[in-house]
């Protein structure tokens, strides 16, 4: 008993460590988180918190990003070893932030569950997880991109955390990022009139 108390101990020590040092370069960037929600599986040591930081106003990006997803461990015993940040319009795509908590949760899930690995570029088809408003119903895992370089890779320890960058993209786009690549999405999205970051953005075939 008196091992196992150890070990408790010294894995939420690790984690209050590797929170201190993730967190601190998200703060340097965008300033305070609003708010967080924890997703907690005791029976994996799955420990992951994931932080809101709203936009200044409504010409600026929000952004929600994770803290621990790196330390989780997948079936096959395999460290993710990445975060995940998902910036956004400043409306959220008329979703409120209890929904998008939730939807991240279900995707980091199925993430930790479900991949064997974390090499990028990964596509995680539709869902119908989700949120209603948004027609980005999949999700794209790529570099991280429109952020300061410091982000890219945060040293925790010895180790190297790369921050991935989580984009909601439509179906269409799953599709085009699965068959010619993320060159192509970006080539495609170049064209289109909305932002990258606009989880409503219509399909390049049905905009008016």
């Amino acid at each position: 008993m008196a091992i196992f108390m150890e070990s408790s101990k010294e894995r939420e020590l690790s984690f209050d460590i590797r929170r201190t040092v993730i967190l601190g370069a998200y703060m340097r960037d965008w300033q305070m988180p609003e708010c967080r929600i924890i997703l907690s599986k005791p029976d994996t040591a799955v420990h992951v918190e994931v932080y809101y930081f709203p936009a200044d106003d409504e010409t600026t990006v929000a952004r929600f990003a994770t803290v621990g997803l790196s330390a989780a461990h997948r079936p096959n015993g395999q460290a993710v070893g990445t975060e995940w940040m998902m910036a956004l319009t400043s409306d959220l795509g008329g979703e409120s932030v209890d929904r998008i908590f939730t939807y991240l949760c279900d995707l980091i899930a199925h993430h930790i569950e479900g991949a064997g690995d974390s090499r990028i570029p990964r596509v995680m088809e539709e869902s119908p997880l989700a949120p209603a408003n948004w027609t980005t119903t999949a999700l794209l895992l790529d570099e991280l991109r429109g952020e300061s370089e410091e982000l890219e890779e945060i040293q925790v320890g010895s180790e190297r955390v790369e921050i991935l960058w989580a984009l909601p993209v439509t179906a269409q786009e799953a599709v085009l990022i699965l068959s010619e690549g993320v060159e192509a999405f970006d080539s495609y999205i170049e064209e289109i009139e909305h932002s990258i970051i606009d989880p409503r953005r219509l399909n390049a075939s049905t905009e008016a």
